[in-house]
């Protein structure tokens, strides 16, 4: 059986309950990986008995606790393969996936960064016939503003990946879009439409979650700024620094701190009054009316944020 020239490495912390979901739709790929990688983060559950029906498959190696990045980047330094795919440990892959992702890096040698569509998982059925075949440039104007692409989505070039110098293991939340960027400044980036991966929003803490975006993200930025990676783009870094703050008043508000989210907002206006682009947000004046409600809910007169979406999870990232 031909197999696909990518590595699979994904990256597993207590997460032994998810583990065997995760492979099993790796091995069920219509065209299978080269090889597969399982970096145990120092887990204190299971893991290392779930994993082991599946070791004649795959290369387990368990490390100490050092973080979902410290993870992947072993897997990338372990990875024998010229593409490395990733795959939390939380989420799956259509049996599709693979093989529609090699075909379209195969007609389109520029990308060095791939990834698919997603459907909320285990909510939604997998799609067993995906017909949206549509592939869509990301480039680096569209990231630097939002996250494009679910990390469990993504094939990328390995050279690639080391060459931007693959995740900051400092950031903690978003370090999937730094690498993004980071990517997009050295090759082509592109999605397909078709969902083909499915991602779990795994529950926590919200106000840390917001906190920890928000932190992340201005790190991003501030990156940004001190490698000179804005190229004289003024307006793009105002834009950028307002939608962070627009995003993560999305997630402030669901975790129920209703002031702090209205003075965000009110930030992200100040910042960049103008409309962001329709694929930036969900509706026409999304800040103007995400502000009133959250006033109104601040004075208990407006029902609480509804439960983060995983599209606003992925985007606030």
């Amino acid at each position: 059986m031909s197999r696909a020239p990518v590595s699979v490495v994904i990256p597993t912390y207590n997460s032994a309950r998810y583990l065997g979901d995760a492979v099993q739709s790796v091995l069920a790929q219509t065209l299978p990986p080269a090889e597969i990688i399982v970096i145990d983060d120092g887990s204190k559950d299971d893991t290392a008995q779930r994993i082991a029906p599946f070791l004649d498959r795959t290369t387990y190696r368990f490390q100490n606790n050092a973080g979902v990045s410290a993870a992947r980047n072993y897997g990338v330094s372990l990875a024998r393969q010229p593409f490395v795919a990733f795959l939390d440990a939380d989420d799956v892959w259509h049996p599709a996936k693979l093989q529609r992702q090699v075909d379209a890096l195969r007609q389109r040698p520029d990308l060095v960064l791939l990834g698919t569509g997603f459907y909320d998982w285990p909510g939604s059925a997998i799609d067993t016939a995906p017909d949206e075949q549509s592939l869509v440039d990301v480039t680096w104007r569209q990231l630097v503003v939002k996250n494009r692409l679910v990390t469990s989505s993504v094939i990328a070039s390995r050279d690639a990946i080391l060459e931007a110098g693959c995740f900051d293991t400092r950031l903690q939340g978003p370090e999937d879009r730094d690498l993004w960027i980071r990517l997009a400044e050295r090759g082509g980036v592109a999605k397909l439409a078709a969902r083909l991966t499915g991602y779990r929003a795994v529950g926590g803490s919200v106000s840390r979650q917001a906190a920890r975006c928000y932190d992340g993200m201005r790190r991003i930025m501030q990156k940004l700024d001190e490698r000179g990676g804005w190229r004289g783009e003024r307006l793009l870094r105002r834009k950028a620094l307002s939608y962070i703050e627009h995003s993560c008043a999305w997630i402030f508000g669901a975790a129920g701190d209703h002031r702090t989210a209205a003075r965000m907002v009110c930030k992200s206006l100040l910042m960049y009054p103008l409309p962001y682009d329709r694929d930036e947000v969900g509706t026409a004046s999304e800040r103007p009316k995400r502000l009133v409600l959250n006033l109104l809910r601040a004075i208990g007169q407006a029902r609480p944020e509804p439960e983060l979406q995983p599209e606003t999870a992925v985007a606030a990232r």
